[in-house]
């Protein structure tokens, strides 16, 4: 072994001309104390080793969300590379495995190179691993040791150096401002533009600009057998997180999947020990359900998917002594005998950010090493899973109706599925399924396709397994992370499974985008055209018009119009001088429904925009962040109310709306603590701005609250609302992440446009009650017989029935209490209009 960089590497003499090293261009070595890079320094290097060697490629996969180009290199031989399109080629026909007999697929597994997926740099803060990109790297191209040589010869790596450019250069820039001072890792805003640590929980809805750039290529373009996802940290004090995973194992994914992660992981346990590195621990905290992580959506995609957490995710060194170590871990194994999953305990000692780069890398070479020693093996099995899925799915059909009442919304989740690589076809006349008749232009997703686990993962209930400790009497294990995500149920779309295949005569064209329905305006609507309530889209349309100068009223009662009744909410839009072509141009692109209406309805009301305040907390809050990101998304146009704004009162002179994600009220009227970020950073809105919220609000104001943030109105308002969930335990109610019913009074203005019965995302969410006549409901939680529709819920009795969506007046003003979180990680649309029909009271 020689160490280079401070990183143990196998020896052997290069057989290149000497490449730039990292330090050459970056100025320090990778991984060094007190020193972070920017993303800017990383590529850098990565362009002038593309430069200089003919063993790796560098391609641009796309643009982040601040506009940084996001990049990925393609390690092999430089045979390898002059033929990699070929290789590329081999691993998409085996991975999608249509039109490939067995014979093919084992002519293609033999002929073809194993792809491996690398990737860096998720979560900012942890950052060992886009710290050691760069040398990584460096070494996977330059080492001639003999397995490495096999790495490259057998093996197309592909090493993405930052899953999130933005945050790397913003911390990088923040810690070396702030070296020394007690908030040097602690950032004030989040770390990706709106997501922060939940960049991590977009791998099938692929909201993020990095997702998609990342999804194309998984699940587009390379196919890769094998990934791994490298974090920090590991469960104090192991050094290295690596799998087998804990149960439970989602019952989608393919076994073969299962027994490849257990394979990579003691692979890698054993390169571990091999070079003297202990601290390994498996089986504890982090399983195989929730698809949506880097690393678990692969596994529905028949790829074995690696998630690693090291520890000391810091620059600084430190000492780790053992007295202060805890007595176990959370599955009650000793932190301190060795056991099955925990061989080689560490002991403590002094640690460097080296250290924890370096066990990375052992662990990363670990996996590769096993690809390379077979790499038909891994390119015929994803074939072979392929090839099962196929068969399994034969029978099955999902057919998303074109005519549902927002088809825009259904085109959406068309194009979410194709960007988890599923495969959609539409039709291209009516056609019928037993006694139900769909139009020309319905989706028609098929069983039969290799990623047939996804596609079931997304349409179809998840049902996540009661877990006790030491019995069906012990303590409850509680899930880790969520536990049901039925997509086309936090959607709001209609789908359809059909057992059985549709008929052979129907003719389909394949789907790349789904467009949204196309919709005919009428050019003389007589008084107004209507614009439908019922579509999301629809709220964009009107900011553009109103942005336009054009009149827009509301209904507030059910409207006839040419194409029939529509129900309260509708949108009325009055012809004045370029609005017949305004409305025709967005029509054309949002496709919302728009019809005539012959004479002006009673009490139909003139709606303005809304001057909206998002309560923005210091030290990043991801529920104001995807908040942020719906407004965008719709075009709603929304001011960041910091603290100071809140304490310095006068809040209706600039607001109509003000807007409260999910927080606590401590965290709101208390924020950051004095001393852990610069002053300007710290103290919440106090006392005294949550005084001037309550003076907004009996001026006239709306106080539209997400999930927790409800504690505010109630406890410092004084509300006459009880929260039905407060202060139980989770041994009774433990909803921590699943979809449940929801029943909706369509005639409130807060639900216009939505149907009596939707779905909900609930995640340790809240549930009301109140006899107070100023106190309406406008959501309540199903029957427990109705309640849970995906997931797991303990204690469900306790929500059920109870109200979810409440408004309580106060003063001229109303505060709207939504008890979940309405607009979920840019997932739930089925729900965003409460929060957008909320926004239009205070217009």
């Amino acid at each position: 072994m020689i160490l280079t960089g401070g990183l143990l590497w196998p020896s052997g003499a290069t057989a290149q001309p000497p490449l730039p090293t990292p330090e050459s261009v970056i100025g320090w070595a990778p991984c060094a104390d007190y020193r972070l890079a920017t993303y800017e320094s990383v590529t850098d290097y990565f362009r002038t080793l593309d430069a200089a060697s003919d063993r790796m490629r560098l391609i641009d996969v796309g643009t982040t969300t601040e506009g940084r180009e996001q990049v990925m290199a393609i390690i092999s031989s430089e045979e390898n590379l002059e033929n990699v399109e070929e290789y590329r080629e081999i691993a998409e026909r085996l991975a999608r495995a249509e039109d490939v007999d067995e014979e093919e697929a084992r002519e293609l597994s033999t002929s073809g190179k194993a792809i491996a997926w690398v990737d860096f740099g998720i979560h900012t803060t942890e950052v060992a691993p886009h710290q050691l990109a760069p040398r990584f790297a460096y070494d996977l191209v330059n080492s001639d040791a003999a397995d490495v040589q096999r790495i490259r010869d057998n093996v197309v790596t592909i090493v993405v150096p930052s899953i999130n450019p933005d945050g790397q250069t913003y911390l990088a820039d923040w810690y070396t401002a702030n070296r020394g001072e007690a908030w040097e890792m602690r950032l004030p805003e989040l770390y990706q533009h709106y997501a922060g640590h939940d960049n991590n929980r977009d791998w099938y809805m692929f909201n993020l600009a990095e997702s998609r750039n990342i999804g194309q290529q998984l699940f587009h373009e390379w196919y890769p057998q094998v990934m791994h996802n490298a974090h920090q940290t590991a469960p104090n004090p192991a050094r290295i997180f690596i799998p087998p995973f804990e149960d439970p194992v989602n019952p989608n994914i393919d076994p073969r999947v299962t027994r490849g992660v257990n394979l990579i992981g003691s692979a890698m346990s054993r390169r571990l020990d091999d070079e003297n590195k202990p601290g390994a621990v498996s089986n504890v905290t982090f399983d195989m359900w929730w698809n949506g992580g880097l690393r678990s959506a692969p596994y529905y995609h028949n790829m074995v998917g690696i998630l690693t957490e090291t520890a000391h995710a810091s620059p600084n060194p430190r000492v780790y002594d053992p007295a202060d170590f805890p007595e176990t871990f959370a599955n009650g194994e000793s932190t301190r005998i060795p056991s099955i999953f925990y061989p080689s305990p560490y002991e403590g000692g002094e640690w460097h950010l080296s250290d924890s780069c370096d066990y990375i890398q052992t662990a990363t070479l670990g996996m590769l090493d096993v690809v390379a020693e077979k790499p038909d093996e891994f390119l015929y099995n994803i074939y072979a899973m392929g090839r099962d899925a196929i068969e399994a799915g034969e029978n099955e059909t999902y057919v998303i109706p074109a005519d549902q009442l927002d088809a825009a919304t259904a085109a959406k989740l068309v194009n979410v599925l194709r960007a988890g690589g599923i495969e959609v076809e539409a039709a291209m006349r009516p056609f019928t399924v037993g006694d139900r008749s769909y139009p020309r232009g319905s989706w028609i997703v098929r069983g039969a396709q290799a990623f047939r686990a996804h596609l079931t993962d997304m349409l179809t209930p998840q049902v996540y397994p009661e877990r006790r400790v030491g019995g069906p009497d012990g303590p409850l294990d509680p899930p880790y992370d969520i536990t049901g995500y039925t997509l086309s149920f936090q959607m709001g779309v209609q789908v359809d499974k059909i057992d059985g295949p549709l008929d052979a005569r129907l003719r389909t064209e394949p789907v790349d985008v789904a467009e949204p329905p196309r919709v005919q305006v009428p050019a003389n609507p007589g008084y107004a055209w209507a614009l439908d309530p019922r579509d999301n889209d629809v709220f964009t349309l009107v900011n553009r018009l109103l942005e336009a100068g054009d009149v827009v009223l509301r209904a507030p009662a059910a409207t006839e119009t040419s194409l029939g009744t529509w129900p309260a909410g509708t949108f009325l839009v009055e012809p004045g001088h370029g609005t017949l072509a305004r409305l025709r141009a967005e029509v054309r692109e949002l496709g919302v429904t728009t019809a005539a209406v012959a004479a002006a309805p009673a009490g139909a009301e003139a709606v303005t925009q809304p001057r909206v305040g998002l309560y923005h907390a210091w030290g990043g809050n991801m529920d104001e962040g995807w908040t942020r990101y719906l407004f965008d998304d719709f075009e709603l146009g929304y001011t960041r109310l910091h603290d100071d704004a809140v304490r310095a009162g006068g809040l209706a002179e600039d607001y109509d709306v003000i807007v409260l994600p999910d927080a606590t009220l401590s965290s709101m009227q208390n924020g950051q603590r004095a001393g852990s970020l610069p002053e300007e950073y710290t103290g919440g809105m106090t006392a005294a701005g949550i005084e001037n919220l309550r003076q907004f609000v009996e001026a006239g104001g709306t106080l539209l609250t997400f999930d927790s943030a409800s504690q505010l109105p109630i406890q410092a308002f004084g509300l006459p609302v009880t929260d039905v969930t407060a202060d139980v335990p989770s041994e009774q109610l433990n909803i921590p992440g699943s979809v449940v019913g929801l029943d909706v009074d369509t005639t409130d203005p807060v639900a216009w446009g939505m149907p009596e019965a939707t779905s909900a995302f609930f995640i340790d969410s809240h549930a009301f009650s109140s006899d107070d006549a100023g106190v309406d409901t406008i959501a309540t939680y199903a029957a427990q017989d109705e309640l849970l529709q995906s997931g797991f819920a303990l204690g469900g009795e306790i929500v059920a029935g109870q109200s979810a969506v409440v408004r309580a007046a106060v003063g001229e003003g109303q505060v709207v209490m939504v008890g979940f979180r309405p607009q979920h990680r840019a997932q739930t649309h089925g729900t965003y209009k409460l929060v957008f029909n909320a926004l239009y009271l205070g217009g």
